[in-house]
């Protein structure tokens, strides 16, 4: 699968790697196969699992369930990497920068008729489906490519 359909999908479905809101832990080990740094909130109830490229949230109610998550796109353009970690762990291929146009008619193929929110963050730009809780944020100003995302790149994609 390619970066642009994951993403696409995400931001369609409000799933990656067949997970979303409310998932098992169970679940989210099996689609996450890769190590990840795990931090614990002080009451134990909450946790940040950062995997690299994908930083999920989880809290533990009966059970551990995941509460959100972050498709950290930025750090793709400096990290060769991460790139070819991520492609062995999940079998999908990024790119080094994601640009919104692409992932635009990617998720246009994918959900037609859906229309997405717009509203400046900064130096950003957020495109969001509330029907799914995701959110895609836009580089908007004068940076260009290099180690970073540039204008019209998406940065990361938010889900929850």
């Amino acid at each position: 699968m390619t970066g642009l359909k994951l993403c696409a999908t995400l931001l369609a479905r409000g799933r990656i790697l067949d997970v979303g809101i409310g998932s098992a832990v169970s679940e989210v080990d099996r689609a996450f196969r890769g190590e990840y740094v795990e931090e614990l909130s002080d009451g134990g109830v909450d946790a940040r699992r950062d995997y690299g490229l994908v930083e999920l949230s989880l809290t533990k109610d009966s059970e551990w369930v995941l509460t959100g998550g972050t498709l950290e796109l930025h750090r793709l353009s400096d990290n060769p990497d991460l790139l070819q970690e991520f492609h062995r762990d999940s079998g999908v291929i990024f790119q080094r920068y994601t640009a919104w146009r692409e992932l635009e008619e990617h998720f246009s193929d994918i959900a037609p008729g859906v229309s997405l929110q717009c509203a400046r963050q900064g130096d950003f730009l957020e495109y969001r489906n509330p029907d799914v809780k995701v959110s895609v944020f836009v580089v908007d100003d004068d940076t260009e490519r290099g180690e970073w995302p540039g204008k019209g790149d998406v940065w990361s994609i938010a889900l929850g």
